[in-house]
């Protein structure tokens, strides 16, 4: 991430404008900032007044109250942005770290240093070091299918959240558009998936997919990771799927706003696969399915209710 990008992220969260993924990559950027040496996170005294005074109003409501000062630096050194910027070496945010991301409606390839390639999916965005033959370290936020170099002297790890992917050398799709809801499948080769916090580890091969959910326990399960992958081929693949992610998936692939009339209806599966097909295709074989009705609200913004009429 570089200093201009910090910054405006670092503005755009003061005035409460920024957006889920973007929550998501400054939260990244402080776990980036634990990790690096002290020598490279020394505020003045005036300035470690001036920062916890001014982030202790913002994180009051998302942070437990034993708050170690250490995490309140960190979390100052988004939130306060401009404050705490001399704080840092300027190779800080230009030189280590690069970052890309994609919005809604968009896909992105990358090809890294290595030869590996990352495909991006919409919403989503990725950070790894720019010198990445040596440190083949990625974090990601959303969802990435990774095609990856063979190297068994270098591994290549994907951060996402407490949950942690290492692999030598294989093919394999993350999802993590929520950090507490991470799903791994795996195309080709193995991969080693580990919940740093609770230190549980679930080894994958070939048509295996693992989810991680907060604290609790790993769900392993066979899975067909041609489905997983299908969005790289323009395809969404819904396997009972219910409608609230689905709508998550639509939000992202089309960027609109897709809102329920009730939960209830969030609940309601569906199956299918839609290839490249418009939005107005997709929302309409849901209400078949499902027997529900679609108003449109504007050409961004739909709301999906209850038919009551009789079929």
């Amino acid at each position: 991430m570089t200093q201009n990008e910090l910054k405006t992220l670092a503005e755009k969260h003061r005035l409460g404008t920024t957006t889920k993924a973007e929550e998501q990559l400054l939260h990244q950027f402080v776990d980036t900032l634990q990790q690096q040496p002290k020598k490279q996170f020394k505020p003045s005294a005036q300035n470690r007044l001036r920062i916890v005074k001014g982030i202790e109003a913002r994180i009051a409501t998302t942070t437990k109250p034993a708050v170690h000062y250490k995490k309140i630096l960190a979390y100052a050194a988004v939130f306060v942005g401009i404050i705490t910027m001399a704080a840092f070496s300027t190779s800080m945010f230009e030189s280590q770290w690069v970052t890309k991301q994609t919005g809604k409606g968009e896909k992105r390839s990358l090809t890294l240093a290595d030869g590996s390639v990352i495909i991006l999916n919409a919403n989503s965005s990725v950070e790894y070091a720019k010198d990445f033959t040596s440190s083949r370290q990625v974090h990601l936020t959303g969802e990435a299918y990774f095609e990856v170099q063979r190297d068994t002297v270098h591994p290549f790890t994907i951060t996402t959240g407490t949950i942690q992917t290492q692999v030598l050398g294989t093919t394999f799709n993350i999802n993590a558009y929520q950090l507490d809801e991470v799903s791994v499948s795996v195309n080709s080769g193995k991969v080693a998936v580990e919940n740093r916090q609770t230190k549980q580890k679930v080894l994958l091969e070939k048509d295996q997919q693992v989810l991680f959910k907060g604290a609790a326990a790993p769900v392993a399960t066979a899975a067909n990771s041609e489905d997983q992958r299908a969005w790289t081929r323009n395809i969404i693949a819904l396997n009972n799927t219910s409608l609230a992610k689905t709508a998550g998936i639509l939000e992202n692939w089309y960027d609109v706003e897709i809102d329920f009339e009730d939960a209830t209806i969030e609940e309601l599966k569906i199956t299918g696969k839609f290839k490249e097909e418009p939005l107005e295709t997709v929302l309409q074989s849901i209400a078949l399915i499902n027997n529900l009705k679609i108003d449109t609200l504007t050409q961004k913004h739909f709301v999906i209710r209850k038919n009551n009429t009789t079929p």
